[in-house]
């Protein structure tokens, strides 16, 4: 088995973060958005507009930054792969 660069455990650890902030603000999100103290009965939800549009921009930001990163790494492996198989089939012609 291949030991793990320095790198990869960094962004193995950044992973983790990311998933443990995104969690972390949802749960604040509801938190914030919830009506009513301990001494009284739930009453339901209140939105507050620039909470909710906050979350919004923030929840479409982090789809933008996965999508064009997923995009791009895409780009990168289809590029190898063909390079690749272009160059064992000039190996093959010579």
């Amino acid at each position: 088995m291949k030991k793990k660069s320095w790198k990869d455990r960094l962004l193995m650890v950044w992973d983790i973060l990311f998933v443990l902030i995104l969690c972390f603000i949802v749960l604040l999100t509801t938190m914030l958005l919830t009506k009513g103290n301990s001494s009284e009965a739930f009453t339901g939800y209140s939105l507050n507009p620039l909470l909710l549009l906050g979350l919004i921009a923030a929840l479409g930001g982090y789809l933008f930054f996965m999508l064009h990163m997923s995009l791009k790494s895409l780009r990168e492996l289809i590029t190898r792969f063909f390079e690749q198989n272009k160059d064992e089939k000039e190996k093959e012609e010579a």
